[in-house]
């Protein structure tokens, strides 16, 4: 933190608004918990010492991978990081096994204590839950709501022209605000509907396809079940019917399931076989307006913040300040590129993984005040790829 608030004076950045993320860093080795190799090393005749007032450290386990190595142990690295220019300011280090919405509230609280500053914290979806909400309290958030929330699905497909549009500069853009309550905390929804990706059929398209694959799976599953009548059988159509966005059934029948005859030909006087139940026969279709519907849904999306004052901070503000997200996002591109650090690093206690977390932050300090001071901005090269560490 000494070393983040001598940058901060010196360079005069700015930050009133804050960005935080977290990313996963991949690791090649066993690593064996602290306790268990205290207890190898202890022999049996002799008694545990008192437990250490040293900080427990932190467990490189296996855990969700945003690099797609689930294969390899992990560490997660959260950054707080200026607006102005990426200037990381705060570093949290937790287990692989950690995930995101349990690390965004602590450490936005932990920073807010350290450092005194107004403005808001720009964070992902990962952080929007009603416990999270709860714990920030009066501090300024701003962040994506998950589309998982039924509220959120209700907000995407509704029709705009029951909503108020607000003034959006910004090319490609619309905007709309909604008062929310969720978590029972008021703020402000913002509604983004983004022309470019409206437009673009191959953001959408596969998106389309694989939801169509999905759904015809879904379907032939059904036809095979047998229900006891067909009232049953309707129902359970009905439901699937229900689920669907931009598709609808068509050639809809239930089918009489009998039992099967016995071996030869049946005598002239021989009644039909007992129906032992009923089964559905339908075929999916997209609606008229499937495209045009499922190409607006995916390209909307919903922002929140707690601060209600739309003159402070307009929707178009909003928008600008979480398009910004990405400075966070490029310090961890540059973290994980190969021509940053060797190909393998070395390390043989955890403690000394975070130790090498804390040099990456300040090597990401060093590297975004020296664009600062130069005007240059990192070369736009290819994406850099993982690098596993020992």
């Amino acid at each position: 933190m000494t070393v983040a608030l001598q940058a901060v004076n010196r360079f005069e950045i700015d930050i009133q608004q804050r960005h935080l993320d977290a990313t996963s860093i991949a690791v090649e080795g066993e690593y064996q918990i602290a306790s268990e190799v205290e207890a190898e090393a202890t022999p049996e005749s002799e008694p545990l010492s008192e437990p250490s007032a040293e900080p427990t450290p932190i467990r490189l386990c296996r855990g969700y991978s945003r690099d797609h190595r689930p294969d390899l142990k992990q560490f997660l690295m959260t950054l707080v990081c200026a607006a102005d220019g990426g200037v990381p300011l705060w570093l949290k280090v937790a287990s692989g096994n950690e995930h995101d919405s349990q690390q965004f509230a602590s450490v936005v609280t932990e920073f807010s204590q350290q450092w005194t500053s107004d403005g808001i914290v720009v964070m992902d979806a990962a952080f929007y839950n009603e416990a999270n909400l709860q714990q920030l309290g009066s501090m300024g958030w701003l962040s994506r709501v998950p589309l998982t929330l039924k509220a959120a699905q209700d907000l995407v497909h509704r029709d705009v022209t029951t909503l108020s549009e607000v003034p959006c500069s910004l090319k490609d853009y619309r905007l709309w605000e909604v008062e929310s309550t969720y978590g029972g905390v008021p703020q402000r929804w913002i509604l983004v509907e983004s022309q470019t990706r409206k437009a673009d059929a191959a953001l959408w398209q596969p998106e389309l396809e694989k939801l169509e694959r999905r759904l015809n799976h879904q379907l032939k599953s059904l036809s095979q079940q047998t229900f006891a009548c067909k009232p049953d059988a309707l129902e359970a159509l009905m439901q699937f019917q229900d689920r669907l966005e931009v598709h609808q059934l068509t050639q809809v029948s239930v089918q009489t399931v009998r039992a099967k005859r016995a071996p030869g030909r049946p005598a002239k006087s021989a009644e039909a076989t007992p129906v032992q139940g009923y089964r559905l026969q339908a075929t999916l279709e997209r609606t008229t307006t499937a495209e045009e519907t499922f190409s607006r849904q995916r390209s909307r999306f919903i922002l929140a913040t707690n601060q209600l004052d739309n003159t402070l901070w307009p929707a178009e503000k909003l928008l600008s300040e979480y398009k910004g997200q990405q400075t966070v996002e490029r310090g961890f591109r540059f973290l994980k590129d190969p021509l940053f650090f060797a190909s393998s690093v070395f390390v043989k206690k955890s403690q000394r993984v975070e130790a090498l977390a804390l040099i990456m932050a300040l090597t990401l300090m060093v590297y975004t005040l020296a664009e600062r001071k130069t005007g240059r901005p990192a070369p736009n090269g290819a994406e850099p790829t993982q690098t596993a560490h020992r």
